[in-house]
């Protein structure tokens, strides 16, 4: 048989197929399976915080271990939900605020690894082992700069020096953003390809694996 029984395989190709058709347009077909992804997603995470953070807080770090402080940061949780009530609606900016600021110093704190190696990785000499590689800091020496040339606004770039330096740094910053574009588009091709190995292979059978 060339076509899969597995209900599963089923399924799964069923709704890749109802995924692609907005390529035509705006469909029922689209529509459905839309809301069912969202509708499974939203599902998924509820239960999941449910069932590992929220039950487990109050029927075991308060109700066995007595942890009654955790109550605090619960109804600051549960803040967050005001905003469907216009009359209180501004009580969710507090939990936002709260977790922003947290987040924002415990990485800052105890987290600052990536934001460090951004920094000392441009701390490069400019000489290297070879002459490629010699060339090769020296641009990334003269692109950094650059960069940090096009974000200093205090200064106003009626110099040649501001004006090309700012240049080069767009110019850095176009090559960068499009060498991230580049790699995204290859690894949604991959996605692609791995769907239509999925069609044709799992779910018709008609394509090797």
């Amino acid at each position: 048989m060339l076509v899969s029984t597995d209900a599963g395989i089923w399924i799964g190709a069923i709704s890749t197929i109802a995924i692609w058709s907005f390529l035509v347009g705006d469909n029922p077909l689209w529509r459905v399976a839309e809301s069912i992804f969202v509708a499974l997603a939203a599902a998924w995470s509820a239960a999941y915080m449910w069932h590992n953070y929220i039950w487990p807080t109050f029927s075991t770090q308060i109700a066995v271990e007595g942890k009654y402080l955790l109550i605090i940061p619960v109804i600051i949780g549960l803040l967050i939900y005001t905003r469907y009530f216009p009359g209180v609606s501004w009580l969710a900016r507090y939990p936002m605020s709260f977790w922003i600021g947290y987040s924002a110093g415990y990485i800052l704190a105890f987290q600052p690894q990536p934001f460090v190696n951004q920094v000392t990785s441009s701390f490069i000499k400019f000489g290297g082992a070879t002459t490629g590689e010699t060339i090769n800091n020296i641009l990334l020496f003269i692109a950094i700069i650059g960069t940090l040339m096009y974000f200093f606004f205090t200064v106003k770039r009626d110099n040649p020096v501001m004006v090309i330096g700012s240049t080069f740094g767009r110019w850095t910053i176009m090559i960068a953003l499009g060498a991230a574009f580049g790699s995204t588009a290859l690894f949604r091709l991959s996605l692609l390809l791995g769907r239509i190995q999925y069609i044709f292979g799992d779910w018709l059978q008609i394509a090797g694996g």
